[in-house]
């Protein structure tokens, strides 16, 4: 359990045990500057001949405690998912879980020069298609497309308000596998900026990635 995160100059990689490395996302807001009480999760880069793998370590992890995610940007999220849900399920089966407890990804703000974090508390990663609703198809260079419109990432909540509609619709994410955790970051931060007063909690609560 650890009470606060010290960041010396620009913080680009996370050095853990074994010296390995995991090179963060980077991003000039801050979203979530300080988490207290917390545990790490490494989801580090590997190589195995021609193969990308994830190579996870938890071993630090209190149930009990906010988790920090610090994931390699050059993963693809096809391989990112898995190993999150791992971590979570097994968060939640414990009889020592917290209730107020939340889970973040870090990532490194190049403006202000510190570690920074995104929380994902609410929000459902799921490997598979959208089953109904609005799908909102984000490809892995972040491109955006709605109902075979495209349409830029600033524009998604003003596009959705006009769609006519004769009663509240849902609408998530369908991103594909293949994107980067770097990528992922960089769109999920972005639309941490919308403001959509007529959206409900419910919208883009599970992130789907196929």
């Amino acid at each position: 359990m650890k009470k606060s995160f010290l960041v010396l100059g620009l913080l680009v990689l996370l050095t853990a045990c074994a010296n390995k490395e995991v090179l963060l996302p980077e991003a000039d807001v801050t979203v979530v500057e300080k988490v207290d009480n917390w545990s790490p999760v490494y989801l580090f880069f590997a190589q195995k001949g021609k193969d990308t793998v994830a190579d996870l370590n938890r071993k630090n992890t209190i149930t009990s405690t906010n988790y920090i995610f610090n994931i390699d940007k050059r993963l693809p999220m096809r391989l990112v998912i898995p190993e999150v849900n791992l971590v979570l399920q097994k968060k939640e089966a414990s009889p020592h879980k917290s209730e107020v407890a939340q889970n973040y990804f870090s990532y490194s703000d190049t403006k202000a020069r510190r570690l920074a974090f995104l929380n994902v508390q609410r929000i459902k990663f799921t490997t598979g298609t959208c089953p109904k609703g609005i799908v909102v198809h984000v490809s892995k260079a972040g491109k955006v497309r709605i109902l075979e419109q495209s349409v830029a990432v600033e524009d998604v909540p003003s596009f959705l308000a006009k769609l006519p509609s004769d009663k509240p619709f849902k609408a998530q994410f369908q991103f594909e596998g293949d994107m980067t955790y770097g990528a992922y970051m960089k769109f999920r931060i972005a639309v941490q900026q919308w403001t959509i007063p007529s959206m409900g909690a419910h919208w883009f609560s599970e992130d789907y990635f196929q």
